[in-house]
Formats: structure tokens, C-alpha cells, sequence
């Protein structure tokens, strides 16, 4: 009689989390995000933290260089610290022949992404970049609503994400007479297409990196940006005359350039691959509280009380979009696993 096939062969652990390598899984396995445990919670916090950072880098760096070329700098700081993790883990960066085309596109999205980031911060308060920007959870969570199935619109996420969209415009049409923002309904408005593309990207990266390994997908769309920021800067000469770089513009880029566009983005990216985009995004409501904080110690400018009053409908609106989501998640996380025999 022939042995029967064991059951428990269809729900072993994929070999590649067991081994503890981290590439893409094979199609059709590893679809159904993983619930979040409490060291990827610490690390979201974490990374969410120091990412309020950046609108003070981004504006310490423009004092020096035009937005296009303290771009490339950034990213190309950014591309060298990502290639010695990868030397470190000893995984070759040569892209797939399947994987170039999608690569190459994610490239030229992450290029407007920068660019509109880094144009929009030389026209407004940094201030308010650490608020519009951060709303990129917003449409992160209602576009992943369409492409992830753990993360579909509820009621409570779609009052959740209508109170965010309030509160954004609310600070978006706020006035600001600060010497730092010459332009602010440009910049905002650049700022806002910055956190859009973003969003965007993030969600498409989520499925990419399903099929693509994840430190590919961080590096080669940052490498294939870099001389995309130098030609735009020579097709667009920058007309504002900058001070010369300072030792507080080099930290500002090494900042950009290692700790947010390296070791932040790779274990955003990867944490994205793990879980739902919604539930991971939703951890940046601590970004624009730190950035807020930053930018106005740092630059001693006062926080207008419409700022503050546009950042709580945020927040709160982001807060109540991923507690329903990672409650939507877990039940399907729950019921899979019911289905499949396993015990949650």
C-alpha cells in the first residue's frame, strides 16, 4: 500500500524564512502577510522617529546645493551603504533579466518622488514638510485597499482616512510668513505630490518585492535615479545663489544618505514584504510629531496653532485607518490558518 502524503508537508515553513534568508519567495507562496510581532512594532517606531529628521537635512543640504544635486548626493551615499550590506551578506546585486524592466520604472518614479521632495522643501517651511509629507499613509492605505486583499476599506478606515484628508488640506491652505518658505503654496503643493508618488511607490514595491530580492529593490531604483538628478539639473539651472557646504551639510547628506535612504529604506522595504502596507505605514504617525519638533528647535521657528490642529485630524485619522486594519488583517490571518489546519 502506498504511503499517505503527510499533511503537514503543505504547511511547512517556507525553507527560505527557515534558513533565514530573506530573498523573494517563489510565486504563488508567502502571499499572506505575517501578523506583527513586537520587534518589527520597535523597529517601525524606530525608524518612524529618526525619519522626522529628514525635513531638517533636506533644508540644512539646500543651503548649500541646488535640490537636484543634493539629491544625487544623497542617493549616491545611500547606493554605496546599501551595496556594502549586500558585500556583507554576500548577495549578488545583478538584477534578474525579468527584473530590469520593473526596476528600471520604480527608478524613474523614485526620481520624481526625490526631486518634487526636494524642490518643494526649497520653497516652504520645514515645518510644514514634516507635516504634508507624512501623509503619504493616507493614500498608501487607500490605494493598497485595491491591490492587497488584507487591507480592504471598512467603514471606520474610510471615516479614519476622510478626517486625514481634512486635517491635510486644512494645513495645506495654511499661510506661513517664515523667511524659510518664499513660496509655500508651490512647495506644499510639490511636497503633497512627493507624499502621493511615495505612497504609490510603496505599494507597488510591496508586490514587487515578493518576486525580487528586497535589497535589489532598494538598490537599483536609487542607483538608476542618480544621473536622472544630474541632467534634470543641467536642463534646470538653479537661479538661487547657496552658501558653500558647511560640516553640517555633510552630516545633514551622511544622514540622508545612511541612515534614511540605507539602513531606514531597507528595513522599510523589508518589513512592507512581511506585513500589509497599510498596517507597517500607519506606524509613521510619530514621523511628523518628530519632525514638527525638530524642524522648530532647529530653525527656532514657531509652530502655528493651524499646523498643530491639521496634524491631529491627521493623526487621527491615520490611527483609526490601521487599527482597523491590522484588526482586518489579523482575522484573515486567523481564518487562513484555520483553513489550512494550523493554529494561529
Amino acid at each position: 500500500m502506498p504511503p499517505t502524503p503527510s499533511v503537514s508537508g503543505r504547511n511547512q515553513e517556507n525553507p527560505c524564512q527557515a534558513s533565514g534568508d530573506h530573498r523573494a519567495l517563489p510565486a504563488g507562496r508567502g502571499k499572506v502577510s505575517q501578523p506583527l510581532g513586537i520587534l518589527s512594532i520597535l523597529i517601525c517606531l524606530l525608524i518612524a522617529s529618526v525619519r522626522g529628521g529628514n525635513p531638517v537635512a533636506i533644508k540644512v543640504v539646500l543651503q548649500a546645493f541646488s535640490p537636484l544635486v543634493g539629491a544625487a548626493i544623497r542617493v549616491t551615499i545611500a547606493c554605496a551603504s546599501i551595496a556594502l550590506f549586500s558585500c556583507w551578506r554576500k548577495d549578488d546585486l545583478r538584477p534578474r533579466r525579468n527584473e530590469i524592466r520593473p526596476l528600471m520604472l520604480l527608478g524613474m518614479v523614485f526620481a520624481v518622488q526625490i526631486s518634487a521632495l526636494q524642490t518643494g522643501s526649497d520653497f516652504t517651511s520645514p515645518l510644514f514638510v514634516a507635516v504634508l509629507f507624512n501623509t503619504y499613509p493616507i493614500i498608501a492605505n487607500l490605494t493598497s485597499s485595491f491591490v492587497v486583499p488584507e487591507d480592504r476599506l471598512t467603514p471606520r478606515r474610510v471615516l479614519g482616512l476622510a478626517a486625514a484628508f481634512a486635517g491635510m488640506a486644512w494645513v495645506f491652505l495654511a499661510r506661513t510668513q517664515s523667511d524659510l518658505a518664499p513660496n509655500p503654496v508651490l512647495g506644499n503643493a510639490l511636497v503633497l505630490g512627493a507624499a502621493t508618488v511615495l505612497a504609490l511607490r510603496m505599494v507597488y514595491v510591496r508586490q514587487l518585492v515578493l518576486r525580487v530580492d528586497y535589497v535589489r529593490a532598494v538598490f537599483w531604483p536609487s542607483f538608476v535615479s542618480v544621473p536622472l538628478f544630474l541632467l534634470g539639473d543641467l536642463a534646470l539651472p538653479d537661479p538661487i545663489m547657496r552658501s558653500g557646504a558647511s560640516w553640517e551639510t555633510w552630516v545633514a547628506l551622511g544622514f540622508q544618505g545612511v541612515v534614511i535612504g540605507g539602513a531606514g529604506q531597507l528595513a522599510w522595504v523589508y518589513l512592507i514584504r512581511r506585513h500589509t502596507p497599510g498596517t507597517v505605514i500607519a506606524f509613521s504617525f510619530l514621523t511628523p510629531i518628530s519632525g514638527l519638533l525638530l524642524s522648530a528647535s532647529y530653525f527656532n521657528e514657531p509652530v502655528p496653532a493651524r499646523l498643530i490642529t491639521g496634524l491631529a485630524a491627521v493623526l487621527t485619522g491615520i490611527g483609526l485607518a490601521a487599527r482597523r486594519a491590522g484588526q482586518t488583517r489579523q482575522a484573515d490571518t486567523a481564518g487562513a490558518a484555520r483553513n489550512s489546519g494550523e493554529t494561529p
